[in-house]
């Protein structure tokens, strides 16, 4: 297994994720270039620690970054208590700008007390939830979480980002 930092950046450049190993799992960042000053702008989950069953967000402990017929995309699987969990994530080809897509799942084996993926939210990135999906913003965080996790079984949320 490799802890190596993994990213994929749009083709453009103006856009990137990026994974590293914290602790006991990936945690993710998302880039962008800002344009009149050249710095990155930058977008950070907000993750859980190694004694949460649920935590704020899917604990990836292994990752990878395969080449696919529709581009690049990060694969990768982690668990937590009794769930499991799995990500990819990939460009958007018919975006018309740099779109990341990332489709979660998580099986579970009992109702989930907490399930999604959690950001600090950055007004020059744009979120939206995907097809049985949910986004909300309360504060100083950003939640996606499936529309409905009242039970046990795989539950699965999607969500694209986009630079602003």
């Amino acid at each position: 297994m490799t802890t190596a930092p993994l990213a994929l950046k749009s083709p453009d450049g103006s856009l990137r994720v990026e994974f590293h190993w914290c602790e006991d799992r990936f945690v993710h960042q998302i880039l962008g270039a800002d344009s009149p000053t050249g710095e990155n702008t930058v977008m950070a989950s907000v993750n859980g620690t190694a004694d949460q069953t649920w935590p704020c967000s899917p604990p990836i402990q292994q990752l990878s970054l395969e080449s696919l017929p529709v581009g690049d995309a990060l694969l990768g699987v982690g668990a937590a208590g009794v769930s499991h969990w799995s990500v990819s994530v990939h460009w958007l080809e018919a975006a018309e700008e740099p779109t990341l897509f990332f489709d979660f799942a998580c099986r579970c084996k009992q109702t989930p007390e907490f399930l999604g993926s959690t950001y600090r939210p950055n007004s020059r990135f744009k979120i939206e939830a995907g097809e049985g999906s949910q986004l909300t913003i309360d504060g100083d965080q950003t939640q996606i979480r499936p529309a409905s996790t009242d039970a046990s079984g795989t539950l699965r949320w999607t969500y694209t980002i986009k630079a602003c």
